[in-house]
């Protein structure tokens, strides 16, 4: 009976067949991954949405409350201009002139280039890139903040008005 199913295991039938069950789960994986990361991306452009309209005004629902036209926004970060800050949030405007709540963490680190920084150090102008994970509230919970210079660009806008 033992000697029966090592040959049934060693056969070539048997081999492609497991071959076959071993690729589907894998595929099985990545296709479960994926979805995984469009729920995340889609669910905080909804509530990103949502929130931004109830705080800003209401201008209309949008058909079905998907970005219409558009892509979803990058829910992992932000990149751009602070404008408001009230501890332990703050808002960030991007260069597509979105704004994002950002929340600081006890685990959020905070540079200035390389250098060590605290909150304290954020200020309304700064520039700052954020890497974070998104949460149900429509905000970027930040891991790494870091303290930039504004962009060349915008220097020379700011530095050709009187």
């Amino acid at each position: 009976m033992y000697k029966e199913a090592k040959e049934f295991v060693r056969s070539p039938w048997f081999q492609g067949i497991m071959t076959g069950v071993g690729m589907a789960i894998i595929a099985l994986v990545i296709f479960q991954a994926g979805v995984f990361v469009g729920y995340r991306k889609a669910a905080f452009a909804f509530k990103f949405g949502d929130n931004y309209y109830r705080t800003f005004g209401d201008h209309g629902p949008r058909p079905f409350q998907v970005p219409v036209g558009e892509k979803f926004m990058d829910a992992h970060g932000a990149a751009g201009k602070i404008i408001g800050v009230s501890f332990p949030t703050f808002v960030v405007e991007g260069p597509d002139s979105v704004e994002k709540v950002i929340r600081i963490g006890e685990d959020t680190e905070i540079r200035r280039f390389r250098d060590v920084a605290t909150s304290s150090d954020l200020v309304a102008g700064d520039f700052v890139v954020i890497l974070g994970k998104p949460n149900e509230n429509a905000e970027v919970d930040a891991k790494l903040i870091r303290i930039m210079p504004p962009p060349p660009d915008i220097v020379k806008i700011n530095s050709k008005k009187p």
